[in-house]
């Protein structure tokens, strides 16, 4: 009886493949929300321990794209959540309406569009702070990228693989794939 039991929730689990793997990259970017939020810290306080000196001309880029950065950050995790319920919905459904076919393709499509452009915008403020901050005191030493590459490699990881996780709910949208279930007791 108790076996019977788990067999149906593994199998009501593995139905909804696709919902797992959007609820995943939502993991994955909250995760970046903490290492992003960690970064800005390092960047706007453990730096002038350094020797950073503040000016306009390298901040003004960092908070324009860092912004950038949280708004399609934001955005593909917002996107990503709400294709679960066209995904769920998706999947209940034997023979689902072409509205809810294009909404299951256009939400993921929207949050892997957002998540490469959140990469991008990470990658100009990273680019600032690699190029742009010798000018203004910090050393091209490895005292200070010790604590600098963990987290933006890290985010940089976390990021690509949501992106590449997003391919996945976005091609099952247009029905191109068909994730069954395959049952190994037959």
């Amino acid at each position: 009886m108790v076996d019977a039991f788990m067999e149906v929730q593994s199998l009501n689990l593995l139905k909804h493949k696709i919902i797992l793997v959007l609820l995943f990259v939502v993991v994955l970017n909250l995760a970046v929300f903490v290492l992003s939020w960690q970064l800005n810290m390092f960047i706007h306080g453990d730096l002038y321990n350094y020797g950073l000196v503040f000016s306009h001309e390298w901040i003004d880029g960092v908070w324009r794209n860092n912004l950038s950065f949280w708004a399609f950050i934001i955005g593909a995790t917002t996107f990503t959540a709400f294709a679960l319920v066209p995904h769920f919905l998706f999947g209940r459904e034997p023979d689902p309406s072409r509205f809810s076919v294009m909404i299951s393709f256009l939400l993921p499509a929207l949050a892997l569009v957002y998540e490469g452009l959140s990469i991008f915008f990470l990658n100009q403020v990273d680019s600032i702070v690699r190029n742009s901050l010798y000018n203004f005191g910090i050393p091209s030493s490895f005292d200070w990228s010790v604590t600098y590459e963990p987290i933006i490699l890290t985010a940089y990881g976390l990021m690509i693989i949501s992106l590449v996780a997003l391919i996945i709910p976005t091609v099952k949208g247009l029905g191109i794939i068909d994730i069954d279930i395959i049952d190994e007791t037959e």
